[in-house]
């Protein structure tokens, strides 16, 4: 039986994959912790009540991350796409940062912000999206650089306490969530299956528009769906942990290497495979310069570009 082509056996496998990395990954830190016996109560407090919803956290949100690229590269043709390119990130930070300014000291405003703020830029590209695929690319291009000088200008008006935070933000930050695990597993699970429920349609898109509408695909309309998909995934992704680059640009493409390019397939592999590589990223971010930390959005951005890279060069060759 070919794993390729029997999406519930690939989900069982790569379900199971991911459960041992989180075994493993639960258990690192400055000494290794037996996730099954910790030998203290201390030990199991920082299993069960620090590790392990930090290790949820980056596993939801990488998936999340990871399906919106995958709908944002068949929406708009192009495999260089991902959650950022349409500026709904920049739009969050300008959101979470205006927060830190008005309300420092309050968690919950910082998520509220950020949510608020993705949303803001939702509607903004959704106002472009008739220009078609083209022409929307470069209106988020253009967007997030207008985002970048806000976000700019927002920081130098912090106080000096308020920045470092900021910079933190923005560089990812998985370990003061204010969102719920139990959410943003849900909210995982969901985008899973609502991108499974589209798959067909996408397979179809993968052919060309006008191929897709004479196959009976309403393509205006998948079109918007996608985006406000693609789009509210990455608002809650932000919402949760900042901004986190490249995962939605690495993840889809390198299961389509792996896993073909049918929809069944590629977005159930990227929903597990991104929540892997976030745990992954999220945990050496943790322990490689231990006890200082690193801001986990620093090593997707570090896997990120040179995979960026090679992808462009490969599409001119």
């Amino acid at each position: 039986m070919n794993i390729k082509h029997n999406p519930w056996l690939l989900f069982i496998s790569l379900f199971v994959l991911s459960l041992v990395v989180a075994w493993v990954l639960l258990g690192l830190g400055e000494h290794w912790i037996n996730p099954f016996s910790p030998s203290s109560e201390m030990e199991s407090r920082i299993l069960w009540e620090l590790r392990s919803p930090r290790l949820l956290t980056a596993f939801a949100v990488g998936g999340m991350l990871a399906l919106a690229g995958a709908w944002f590269q068949v929406l708009l043709g192009n495999p260089l796409a991902e959650p950022y390119v349409l500026g709904v990130a920049g739009s969050a930070a300008v959101g979470a940062v205006s927060a830190m300014a008005l309300m420092p000291d309050t968690t919950w405003a910082v998520s509220l912000g950020a949510f608020i703020g993705a949303w803001v830029g939702i509607v903004i590209v959704l106002s472009f999206s008739h220009l078609g695929s083209a022409r929307l690319l470069l209106a988020g291009v253009v967007l997030a650089a207008f985002w970048a000088a806000i976000l700019m200008l927002l920081i130098a008006l912090l106080p000096e306490r308020g920045v470092a935070r900021a910079y933190a933000w923005m560089m990812g930050d998985l370990s003061n969530s204010a969102l719920p695990v139990w959410s943003l597993l849900l909210a995982w699970g969901t985008a899973l299956l609502c991108g499974l429920m589209l798959s067909l349609s996408l397979d179809k898109l993968l052919l060309g528009e006008k191929h897709a509408a004479s196959l009976g695909v309403n393509v205006s309309r998948l079109r918007t769906l996608l985006l406000l998909l693609a789009s509210a995934v990455t608002a809650i992704a932000v919402t949760a942990a900042g901004t986190i680059g490249f995962v939605g640009l690495v993840v889809p493409h390198l299961m389509r290497l792996l896993f073909g390019s049918l929809h069944n397939s590629v977005l159930i592999a990227s929903a597990l495979g991104g929540g892997v590589l976030l745990m992954l990223a999220d945990t050496a971010a943790r322990i490689v310069i231990s006890p200082a930390e690193l801001p986990v959005g620093v090593l997707t951005a570090m896997i990120g570009v040179p995979v960026f890279l090679w992808l462009l060069l490969r599409r001119n060759t």
